[in-house]
């Protein structure tokens, strides 16, 4: 019930009395999973409550915990092709930068703004740009139109939940590239086509 209201909290309404109500309850439970702990600090942060979510990641760092990094992966023939934000140690990198490139000018031709509010730094708006467009499932997607056949669909696996700039930015992807791309985040399956998600935009 708690993750539920901070997940609406940070989505939906960035209350930040709410945010703040539940996050007391969180810490009240003492010992919490570094998950809960970084739904704290996001729903922090998405409130614009900078300086608390600050102090909620220093409180999981002097425990001794880690945050999950955001990881996503696609297979290609018998190797798990495995991607993280801003990655660039893949050996086709430099084509998947120049193709991300073309398509996001594609995208932004059919509509396709970017939403950098899902950035929960306190950063500029240059880093918050260059933060969002590197996200990992966006390079495992990119990855899978340079290597995959036109008529294979896409199929993308990640271990946290999409943000909702990525949500949007993969419908777009699917229009313009015509591609039928499926990505299983943490929470559903997301099946995109011609602009199109099955989850009816409830990511």
């Amino acid at each position: 019930m708690l993750m539920r209201l901070l997940e609406c909290s940070k989505r939906v309404h960035r209350n930040t009395e709410l945010t703040s109500s539940v996050a007391d309850r969180v810490f009240e439970l003492g010992h919490v999973s570094p998950g809960l702990h970084m739904l704290v600090s996001n729903a922090y942060a998405a409130s614009g409550m900078f300086q608390e979510a600050a102090r909620a990641r220093k409180m999981l760092r002097d425990r001794g915990q880690k945050k999950e990094p955001g990881l996503s992966w696609v297979e290609e023939g018998n190797r798990v092709h495995t991607f993280a934000a801003r990655e660039r140690r893949h050996e086709l990198s430099s084509e998947i930068y120049r193709k991300l490139e073309e398509l996001e000018k594609d995208m932004e031709q059919a509509g396709y703004v970017m939403d950098t509010t899902h950035v929960l730094r306190e950063v500029g708006a240059e880093e918050k740009n260059e933060s969002i467009r590197y996200h990992s499932e966006r390079l495992a997607i990119v990855f899978a139109l340079v290597t995959f056949p036109p008529e294979r669909p896409i199929r993308v696996m990640k271990n946290l939940r999409v943000c909702g700039d990525c949500h949007v930015a993969i419908k777009y992807i699917s229009k313009c590239s015509r591609r039928v791309i499926i990505v299983r985040d943490n929470n559903r399956f997301h099946r995109f086509e011609n602009g199109e998600c099955s989850c009816g935009d409830y990511w």
